[in-house]
């Protein structure tokens, strides 16, 4: 292929009234990125397309912006390797999602730098520098903790692809939460309750709906998903009792008792009963549909041989201070961790 198409969004507000798409045709060219095809579209044939760019290394994460549909980072995608991997000669740039648009590919950042002031992504000592004059210690095992969340760009590839912050601009999304989990767990931070509390309000930590597109779209492997799932575990571990932990415990003793989930008291004991009054059009749909079982509302049924699920989880208990269990830095990481043969094996 000689050459390809780039399709790139195009929006003025000062003189258009919709958006729209203009599509330059450029040479392919060996080690090109979309950043500098971008820059080619404009030096030869448009002055006029608009998009920011800084360090062009990946690192500043100025260049961040959808292609063919999803969030990366311009300057680290080669177009030879997007025409190959989506089997087509034109490339589509659009501006990130979740985002307030200025011009072009170009978008407000003030929307995510209020969210950011509210969880304080900033060191505060829990105590006085050392003596010596040397830089406050950590011990590996505790830095291997906040290691990946410590790459973050601040380059908003997973706010533009979280379905969550889609439907619900008031969540403070992965991005912001990810930074959040950065401080939370540094051994060395002070204002670990602070955060968690800022991160629990509004539902923050609920509002995740388990997509994983942040930690697929992440051009840095800081594993935005995961790192609010290990937020929710502090939290939990810190006595908060957020609705999560609150469904965990439901669930727990519901299981004990009767072997399975009542889910038609769920909402009335989780939320109380102006939290079930909200659902009750959602419940009355379900009844008419047969999926409500009536006998549900008086206690409901217990299964077949409940005696050993409760003799299962009698053991379970006993055993629970003697079994230590730990969530390492790279639990369920989707893509291929390139680093992890630079990384120190986590140790006891």
């Amino acid at each position: 292929m000689e050459f390809f198409n780039l399709k790139v969004f195009r929006y003025d507000p000062t003189k258009d009234s919709q958006p729209y798409y203009k599509t330059y045709r450029l040479p392919v060219e060996k080690g090109m990125t979309v950043l500098a095809a971008l820059f080619k579209a404009k030096e030869d044939q448009d002055p006029s397309i608009s998009f920011r760019y800084n360090c062009r290394a990946a690192i500043c994460g100025s260049c961040a912006m959808r292609i063919n549909g999803h969030a990366t980072l311009a300057c680290k995608v080669q177009v030879t390797h997007l025409l190959e991997k989506y089997k087509t000669d034109t490339l589509v740039v659009e501006p990130v999602g979740n985002i307030k648009l200025l011009k072009d590919l170009i978008y407000d950042m003030d929307w995510v730098v209020d969210k950011m002031k509210r969880i304080k992504p900033w060191f505060i000592p829990k105590e006085q520098p050392p003596a010596d004059g040397k830089e406050y210690r950590q011990d590996p095992f505790d830095h291997q903790k906040i290691d990946y969340a410590s790459d973050c760009i601040l380059c908003n590839s997973c706010m533009s692809d979280c379905n969550a912050l889609k439907a619900n601009k008031d969540f403070l999304g992965p991005m912001v939460i990810s930074k959040a989990y950065r401080f939370i767990a540094d051994s060395r931070d002070g204002a670990k309750r602070e955060r968690l509390e800022e991160v629990l309000k509004e539902f923050n930590l609920e509002w995740c709906v388990r997509c994983m597109e942040c930690t697929t779209r992440c051009p840095k492997e800081v594993q935005p998903y995961e790192n609010i799932i290990r937020t929710r575990i502090i939290a939990a571990e810190e006595g908060f009792k957020s609705p999560g932990e609150i469904h965990a415990e439901i669930f727990e003793k519901d299981i004990y008792n009767r072997g399975l989930l009542n889910e038609m008291l769920l909402p009335m004991r989780q939320e109380g009963i102006l939290g079930a009054a909200k659902r009750a059009p959602f419940g009355l749909r379900m009844f008419f549909k047969g999926k409500v079982n009536i006998a549900d509302f008086f206690g409901g049924h217990k299964v077949k041989r409940h005696e050993e699920v409760q003799k299962i989880m009698d053991k379970a208990k006993q055993m629970k201070d003697k079994v230590k269990i730990k969530i390492i830095p790279d639990v369920q990481t989707v893509y291929e961790d390139k680093r992890k043969s630079k990384k120190a094996k986590v140790q006891e």
